[in-house]
């Protein structure tokens, strides 16, 4: 059950962490959608996963980013 808590505890810990840094990027993100909004065909397609593949890999690595105290 202790473990359970830990867990639970530590993927709150990273959404919230997620969730701020998503705001402090949000201008990024945006112009990502727009330039996947522009395109047509296959390029959209490309940028489209490329984008959320790039997201996704810059949310996982938070724990990496943040500063040791």
């Amino acid at each position: 059950m202790n473990m359970i808590k830990k867990i639970v505890k530590g993927l709150f810990k990273w959404f919230k962490a997620a969730v701020i840094e998503s705001i402090a990027q949000i201008f990024t993100i945006l112009g990502f959608f727009i330039a996947w909004l522009t395109l047509t065909g296959t390029a959209q397609q490309v940028v489209g996963v490329a984008t959320l593949i790039s997201i996704a890999l810059w949310l996982i690595t938070i724990p990496l980013r943040e500063d040791k105290e």
